[in-house]
């Protein structure tokens, strides 16, 4: 398999390898023969062998994000998130822009991504993971936040409440987080995977742990996903999946979209339903509210 090789993609997609196993844990014989029934746990395993060049992704882009320098003579920068699991930060120069960080945790596709506050990446994945990263550093995730049980496709953020965002996914799931109060909760943090080998938290039951290679030192990354502290607000009325999130800039107003063809607007400081629109007669892939949240497009 090949993949465009345009200025932001690679066309060595054949040189990165997936490797995804599990490893289930069973009752001893002793258990056996008393007919224990405690269930087997079961850990996933993804190991990934990454491309010799990690100056371009490898696979397609699924998002798109700029951050706007506060000085005239700083470049701004562009964040996209692949379907190879990675995001990375370019400086954009007059006439091209230059890869200068790679942002690596996630071990599925990266669907979508969003910058809050002034320099916090928020990213969703396939995974079903959302991560958090220092925008301006050289990869470093915060933290690992999980509690969608299936992809996770679409963001949204609040531009004048950096504490707000909301997430959408397959299956109907829509959470509305409050990042101060996840990053404060009580679990350990994720650390740059070229640095460290660690344990990272802030999840629900599911346990899931990723050996990653780290592109610089070909090492191997341990990260085990672990319930603990903190809970996101669920809004519940969609039946299937969602696609399309946006949210007004003080983060009071949500509104939703996906296949079932309707828009749902949310109260999104306690997740109820206020309002459905009908019309769409196709999937809705795409929502626009304006600063007000009087308009949705």
């Amino acid at each position: 398999m090949r993949c465009s090789s345009e200025n932001l993609v690679s066309d060595h997609y054949d040189n990165d390898i997936v490797i995804d196993f599990a490893m289930h844990r069973v009752g001893s014989s002793g258990n056996t023969a008393n007919n224990s029934t405690r269930p087997r746990k079961e850990k996933r395993l993804t190991y990934i062998l990454n491309d010799a060049d990690d100056t371009k992704h490898c696979a397609g882009i699924n998002c798109l994000v700029v951050l706007k320098s506060a000085v005239s003579d700083v470049s701004d920068y562009l964040f996209t998130g692949s379907r190879d699991g990675k995001l990375k930060r370019w400086s954009l120069g007059d006439d091209a822009a230059t890869c200068s960080a790679t942002f690596e945790s996630h071990v599925d596709w990266v669907n979508d991504v969003v910058l809050v506050g002034d320099g916090t990446l928020v990213s969703c994945s396939s995974d079903t993971t959302l991560k958090t990263w220092n925008a301006l550093s050289n990869g470093v995730c915060n933290r690992t936040h999980c509690q969608h049980s299936d992809y996770v496709t679409c963001l949204a953020a609040a531009e004048k409440n950096s504490n707000i965002i909301a997430s959408g996914g397959l299956g109907g799931e829509v959470f509305i987080w409050d990042l101060e109060a996840a990053l404060a909760s009580k679990c350990n943090d994720i650390m740059d995977d070229e640095t460290s080998n660690v344990i990272n938290g802030s999840c629900n039951s599911k346990s899931t742990i990723a050996l990653r290679s780290s592109s610089s030192s070909n090492s191997i990354s341990l990260h085990s996903t672990q319930t603990e502290g903190y809970i996101p607000i669920a809004a519940k009325g969609h039946k299937e999946s969602v696609y399309a999130l946006a949210m007004n800039e003080v983060g009071t107003l949500l509104v939703s979209g996906g296949t079932e063809k309707v828009v749902r607007l949310w109260d999104a400081r306690s997740g109820s339903k206020t309002l459905k629109l009908k019309g769409h007669t196709d999937n809705i892939r795409a929502l626009l509210l304006d600063p007000t949240g009087r308009f949705v497009e």
